[in-house]
């Protein structure tokens, strides 16, 4: 995986590269063939609970309730991707890395493997934060949500274990979206984002936004799916370049720390009065206190998210 090189980023016209991702269509409403300009706002209602300090106690509850039975049997399809990738990982003698497990392998799978399981979850995810009884007892996927989180988190830890380099630069391709924010901005995603390290040159670029970012907490899946890297929903980004074009946006993000509304959620049942907010060491308060955006789901909550 390609760590940081900020000598080597150049707006699209520069001919950078982006690993082309498989984006799902239909994403954002659209206006005929015309792409949809979106600013970054705020969006409180998308869920992004980091399990801080509880994340064995959650685990424990989600296995041993029914939570995960009741998740498979709301959502069809859900369950049949589950239960086709939980025989396929079986079948395979792939190691797991760091402290994971099988769930955490096949959570991380059926996320990227199936689109309308991905759409679905995705849209679930963009409201579930609305109050605490719209997670309670509207949000279906607190199984996959956690283990997803917690595979990220264990990636990480055996990053750090190994010495590796923390921060890596990946980039995304969001179809028939324009996104924008000034620079100096911080935003956020507020849902997993699956990324890719590659700088294959675009072959082209209209109709689209283009993201080049630096996460520092996002975690490379290693032989679980090889040359990708997923960015955890809480990450905070500075917005540090930007480019517009008649046929595209192109956004270099650099990782700014974290923010979360939600903490162990699934244990307390209620909304913490404050955010959760972690900085790199390099950073400061003031840079917080800059504008905060985050993707506008509050007026695109049955759209589905980025992939």
């Amino acid at each position: 995986v390609t760590p940081w090189t900020i000598q080597s980023w150049n707006s699209p016209g520069q001919n950078t590269g982006v690993g082309r991702l498989s984006l799902l269509q239909g994403i954002f409403p659209t206006q005929g063939s015309n792409p949809v300009k979106i600013d970054f706002d705020l969006a409180p209602n998308s869920f992004d609970d980091q399990y801080q300090g509880c994340s064995q106690q959650v685990m424990e509850m989600l296995l041993q309730g029914d939570y995960f039975t009741e998740e498979l049997e709301s959502n069809k399809d859900y369950r049949k991707v589950w239960q086709q990738t939980h025989l396929k990982w079986l079948n395979q003698e792939k190691s797991l890395p760091g402290n994971m497990t099988a769930t955490h392998a096949v959570a991380v799978l059926v996320y990227l493997s199936d689109d309308r399981v991905h759409l679905d979850f995705s849209r679930a995810m963009a409201s579930a934060a609305g109050s605490p009884q719209q997670y309670k007892h509207s949000f279906h996927f607190k199984y996959l949500h956690y283990f997803l989180t917690s595979a990220i988190q264990l990636l990480r830890k055996e990053i750090i274990s190994r010495k590796d380099s923390l921060c890596y630069e990946v980039h995304h391709e969001l179809k028939g979206v324009y996104l924008q924010a000034p620079v100096g901005a911080i935003v956020r995603f507020g849902q997993f984002l699956s990324t890719s390290p590659a700088r294959e040159q675009a072959q082209r670029f209209g109709n689209q936004t283009l993201f080049t970012m630096l996460t520092c907490l996002g975690a490379p899946l290693q032989d679980l799916s090889p040359k990708k890297v997923l960015v955890p929903p809480y990450e905070l980004f500075k917005v540090v370049n930007a480019s517009y074009h008649p046929r595209g946006n192109w956004l270099q993000l650099l990782s700014n720390g974290t923010q979360s509304m939600y903490n162990c959620q699934l244990l307390k049942g209620i909304r913490p009065k404050t955010c959760i907010l972690a900085f790199s060491k390099d950073k400061t308060k003031s840079n917080f206190k800059q504008k905060k955006h985050i993707l506008h789901f509050r007026d695109f909550k049955q759209s589905g998210i980025f992939r």
